[in-house]
């Protein structure tokens, strides 16, 4: 399928003649060894999961600590669960000081924050390795993140109903090729898509085939992006290799989403 590139943030300008697709790659913001033992703890943790669920069932509500959640249908669990305080401030530090961070203050106007009770750990896995209840993640938007589309069933979206924010997908391992990573649409969207929208046969007639795109990812490199852009997980029968990813949702300091206010928010910058 034909495919456009993610920008490279180190060849789009901050502040200035900038790139508006609301996607960029941001290439090894952390290195191997700076990752080496979260890494070493979120596998420990998932081996853990994983055994219970083909043990004790798929929900394994009870190897969870009690501050953390589990998602079985995503293979997610929160990152509170492994990290501590300092592991979320040394994660911080990385993506503060560096380009990174300079592109999510300038996408969201704003001294930012970010919201750790939505923090995840990602696993996605080859076809063949697939748990109880597993399943790729869909089309969706980051920025509906607790709306209540129930609720507004006609279609008719409050003006806030798309959250103000940036996420940021760190990929623990290589992706995109061998293992499954991300499919985005690479146009801005700005308002939300109704749940009806989001099947793919609608996302592929909507756009162009050139908008979509497939980037491969390396240890440590992270997509930055919008609350409003398109996303799915992106998996062939071909793939063998199962992979990790942490996930980061940052607002802005002074615009914290009321929908979320029960949520822990950390500062960043």
């Amino acid at each position: 399928m034909p495919s456009v590139c993610v920008p490279n943030l180190a060849d789009v300008t901050i502040s200035g003649n900038r790139d508006q697709s609301g996607v960029v790659l941001c290439g090894s913001i952390f290195d191997g060894r700076q990752l080496e033992g979260w890494t070493f703890r979120i596998d420990a943790y998932y081996r853990t999961l994983e055994a219970a669920r083909h043990q004790d069932g798929p929900e394994t509500a009870g190897h969870i600590a009690p501050s953390g959640r589990f998602v079985p249908t995503a293979s997610s669990f929160t990152l509170g669960t492994v990290f501590t305080e300092d592991d979320f401030r040394a994660l911080f530090a990385g993506i503060r000081g560096g380009p990174a961070g300079a592109w999510i203050r300038e996408e969201l106007q704003n001294e930012i924050v970010c919201d750790v009770d939505q923090a995840w750990v990602r696993r996605q896995y080859a076809p063949g390795n697939y748990p109880p209840l597993h399943a790729p993640h869909g089309w969706h938007q980051d920025g509906a993140l607790g709306f209540d589309f129930l609720a507004h069933q006609d279609g008719g979206f409050p003006a806030d109903s798309l959250l103000p924010m940036v996420t940021c997908w760190i990929a623990l391992g290589s992706c995109g090729e061998e293992s499954p990573g991300l499919e985005l649409v690479m146009r801005r969207i700005e308002r939300l898509v109704a749940p009806s929208d989001l099947i793919d046969e609608r996302v592929r007639a909507r756009f162009e085939p050139m908008e979509f795109s497939r980037p491969a990812m390396g240890l440590g490199d992270a997509l930055l992006f919008r609350g409003d852009i398109l996303h799915r997980t992106h998996v062939t029968p071909a793939m063998t290799k199962d992979r990790t990813s942490i996930e980061l949702r940052f607002f802005p300091a002074d615009n914290v989403p009321v929908r979320l206010k029960g949520d822990r928010f950390m500062t960043v910058s």
